[in-house]
């Protein structure tokens, strides 16, 4: 009874986790700004509904999470303008990136 809930929460985790992170930019050298470089690693998912919002549980504000560890997820959405206008005003490279949640799926499956 539990391999088969072992299996759909691994797979739910490879689903929700890593295209957040691998369809972003690799570095080989060492990054001196830390804040820059989370900005260019990450990519947030937009989810289209309530559902798709639960479902994710605070994966799809990547860069949010990598910049506030610590911050409970239900703020995220609160924050996600101030680190839009961060970007813009600080001329991040890329900006602040972020995709649909089945654009990032694909894009994530693309790399593989």
């Amino acid at each position: 009874v539990w391999v088969p809930a072992v299996f759909v929460s691994g797979l739910m985790s490879a689903l929700i986790v890593t295209p957040t992170h691998q369809s972003e930019e690799l570095f080989e050298d060492y990054q001196p700004d830390w804040v820059t470089a989370q900005y260019q690693s990450t990519r947030n998912a937009v989810t289209t509904n309530p559902f798709s919002e639960w479902i994710w549980g605070g994966m799809q504000y990547q860069l949010e999470h990598h910049l506030f560890p610590s911050m409970p997820r239900s703020k995220y959405p609160k924050l996600k303008p101030i680190l839009q206008k961060f970007a813009e005003d600080n001329n991040i490279p890329g900006g602040y990136r972020e995709s649909g949640e089945f654009e990032i799926q694909k894009m994530n499956w693309d790399l593989y």
